[in-house]
């Protein structure tokens, strides 16, 4: 994007951000709910009313999480922004408990803390210099509107982990899966078309239109990974099977997602680069990704830790005679 629009990541406008993320998604979407209609059929088996309103609304709280999460990352450092997005593992069992006025397992909210430090340690916020740990600089910084738009992408996206949890505890969950991205790609279509008449850089030149963009051999290769491995296999999996646990054991898992990033981005880059003709450096190993990764795998153990056999018997007693 900066390089078609000619920007960098500082003289980039909001504008451009805002609707280059929304064109983005919109196509990611749409894209991967056509290879849902030709290779996972299967989702559309049984579809029923409740399913397509089930799937609407998660993929509108996802949408706005997404899209709010990406215009605070315009503003704010990737560090912070990786850290309040991590704060769905906090909201996440208070919202559960405001819900079910019951408080999760202590091994969860244990794993839940665990996770949220590992983060924090993951994302660079918290540093470890002179053999003591500290806050970095830019986490002592002003209260912007980027962190406020991040934290209700937090919030959006814990929303979107009880949804799953409540509705597909009571539904077959792989089905929310084609309107979800239905309406995903709606909403971002929608926003797009607000957006691009504002857009400074895309009307300041002649021939940097949307379609140049989306016409290049290189474009091709990103958008199909994209539709392919993290949209089509990883929502319909999470659908799927995040119903089997808890909504607080799935927000814990989820903050694997910086870890896992850390990872590819030590190889990804380099293979990227040489597809898609631009300079995408590799990324090191570090000592935050050590520590941060492992509590953070830590707290997955944490939180997955199995109930003891009386928790579980109590607990089938009382569906029993919830059931009678």
């Amino acid at each position: 994007m900066d390089e078609h629009f000619g920007v960098t990541e500082l003289t980039a406008s909001a504008a451009l951000r805002t609707g280059s993320a929304a064109w983005l998604i919109a196509i990611r979407f749409a894209v991967a709910f056509v290879l849902l209609v030709f290779f996972m059929r299967g989702t559309f088996s049984g579809l029923r009313r409740a399913h397509i309103y089930s799937g609407a609304v998660i993929g509108a709280l996802f949408f706005i999480g997404l899209l709010l999460q990406v215009i605070g990352l315009a503003t704010i450092p990737a560090s912070r922004s990786g850290f309040l997005t991590s704060l769905a593992v906090v909201f996440t069992p208070l919202l559960s408990t405001l819900g079910q006025r019951k408080l999760p397992r202590i091994t969860v909210l244990l794993g839940a803390a665990v996770a949220l430090l590992g983060v924090t340690i993951l994302t660079g916020l918290l540093t470890f210099e002179t053999g003591q740990f500290s806050i970095a600089k830019e986490g002592l910084s002003r209260w912007t509107t980027g962190d406020t738009l991040t934290t209700l992408a937090a919030l959006c996206f814990s929303g979107q982990i009880l949804l799953v949890d409540r509705l597909g505890k009571r539904y077959n969950s792989v089905a929310f899966t084609p309107s979800m991205f239905a309406v995903v790609a709606v909403m971002a279509f929608a926003v797009f078309a607000v957006f691009k008449g504002y857009i400074p850089e895309a009307t300041s030149l002649p021939d940097a239109d949307w379609m140049a963009l989306a016409v290049q051999p290189r474009f091709y290769i990103l958008i199909a990974l994209l539709c392919i491995f993290p949209s089509l296999i990883a929502f319909a999996l999470m659908n799927k099977y995040q119903p089997s646990l808890s909504a607080v054991q799935a927000a814990v898992i989820y903050t694997l997602e910086p870890v896992f990033a850390s990872l590819w981005a030590m190889f990804i880059p380099a293979l990227l680069s040489v597809a898609c003709y631009v300079t995408y450096k590799n990324e090191e190993f570090s000592m935050p990704l050590l520590i941060g990764g492992s509590l953070v795998i830590a707290a997955n153990a944490l939180a997955l830790w199995p109930e003891p056999s009386s928790s579980l018997d109590s607990t089938n007693e009382t569906v029993r005679n919830d059931s009678e």
